[in-house]
């Protein structure tokens, strides 16, 4: 197969993914294929980068026009996208999405740079509902006082879990005042304090640095309103705790940092979500044998939302090591 009809492929899959609920993105996806299939400037734009190949390669296309109108590169795709979103949901003709990607091409050619970077970037859909998972390993291992280590950490949103407030059937949990305000499954979490937290990414996020938030914002296809809200919230309380994320390989930084608390009733936990599958076999291995020669000085448990491979659903998984 080549790279052409692989990256169609690629697109065409996610677009059908989006189809119901975010149908103007979707449309792009699909024209996008098509202009794959065809050949042309688009075509040997990102047919001239490497992430053609990758099964990412669609979430990576539609943030980069996504950056485009969140930078401002391109005002005529954004009023485009606007009708064409409120047509959509009107039920009525798809002629507006059809203009939605005419417009969207031409801010692709007319932005190649911007494109190819948008490209080369580490996918990071970087939601505070994910910490929802943690918040659940968290409630089965029952730790008072948790140290909390997180690899591929990015802006650090899962660090700070406690700051938003959770709302399970029958329960809250968390800052009660928190402007981030989310739905939890499961039991009540017990009463536990974060006492320490520190996590590491090779393309760590600073949530206080407008670029970076609008990279991290680029990656929610703009029909999804509710999740753009909960991440610009998160966004803001993250660049007021002052969490900071650590750039370093995550073997590394796991080996410099897994050393036993002060507090030995502490629980040191290592969390990490759509992170193990960026990963060669080698890199799993040392932060296997990492966790696994810690755990003879500590409490310590490793806490984990992945799936086997990037096509599949991610699974929670909460493994006690000592």
């Amino acid at each position: 197969m080549t790279a052409a009809a692989m990256g169609a492929s690629t697109l065409r899959t996610f677009a059908a993914r989006l189809r119901a609920t975010a149908p103007v993105s979707a449309r792009i996806l699909s024209e996008l294929a098509s202009e794959l299939d065809k050949g042309g400037p688009v075509a040997d734009l990102l047919c001239s980068h490497s992430a053609v190949h990758s099964p990412l390669f669609g979430v990576q296309a539609l943030a980069g026009v996504r950056l485009l109108m969140l930078s401002g590169r391109a005002p005529e795709l954004t009023e485009r996208f606007t009708s064409a979103h409120a047509a959509a949901m009107a039920g009525e003709s798809d002629s507006a999405a059809l203009l939605t990607w005419l417009a969207a091409r031409s801010a692709i050619i007319e932005n190649p740079g911007e494109i190819l970077a948008a490209l080369d970037r580490t996918v990071q859909q970087h939601q505070p509902k994910t910490a929802g998972f943690l918040l659940r390993g968290l409630t089965m291992i029952g730790a008072p006082k948790v140290r909390l280590l997180e690899l591929g950490a990015c802006a650090g949103l899962n660090l700070i879990l406690d700051h938003y407030r959770w709302f399970g059937l029958g329960w809250e949990w968390g800052d009660k005042d928190s402007p981030v305000r989310l739905a939890a499954a499961g039991p009540q979490p017990p009463n536990l304090r974060i006492v320490d937290r520190a996590g590491c990414d090779l393309q760590p996020r600073d949530p206080a640095d407008p670029k970076h938030a609008m990279i991290l914002q680029s990656f929610i296809p703009p029909e999804h309103d509710a999740l753009r809200w909960d991440l610009d919230d998160a966004i803001e309380l993250a660049a007021k705790v002052g969490v900071k994320v650590a750039r370093s390989p995550a073997g590394r930084w796991l080996r410099e940092n897994l050393v036993p608390p002060e507090d030995r009733t502490t629980y040191t936990v290592i969390w990490h979500s759509s992170f193990w599958s960026y990963l060669t076999e080698d890199e799993r291995h040392e932060i296997e044998t990492t966790l696994t020669a810690a755990a003879g000085s500590m409490p310590l448990a490793r806490v984990a939302y992945e799936s086997t491979d990037f096509r599949s659903n991610p699974r929670l998984t909460v493994t006690i090591y000592s």
